[in-house]
């Protein structure tokens, strides 16, 4: 059971990384392509929340990875 929720956990955390990416290239392109202040905003709240999602995520899967080996040697 723990394999598959530290699984399941792991592939989250790659997405979530991989979009915290891509929105950090938007972000950095707005900057370099001086898109408007408002658009611009929205993107670091975006890049922000996919940040903090990553982290979440990155804990849920080492716990989850911790569990697991504690549970299946």
């Amino acid at each position: 059971m723990w394999s598959g929720i530290w699984f399941i956990t792991n592939i989250l955390f790659v997405v979530s990384i991989i979009a915290f990416l891509f929105a950090h290239r938007t972000v950095t392109e707005g900057r370099r392509m001086e898109v408007g202040a408002v658009r611009l905003a929205a993107s670091i709240r975006v890049r922000t929340m996919f940040g903090i999602v990553s982290i979440v995520m990155f804990a849920a899967m080492a716990l989850s990875f911790v569990i697991n080996m504690k549970v299946n040697g």
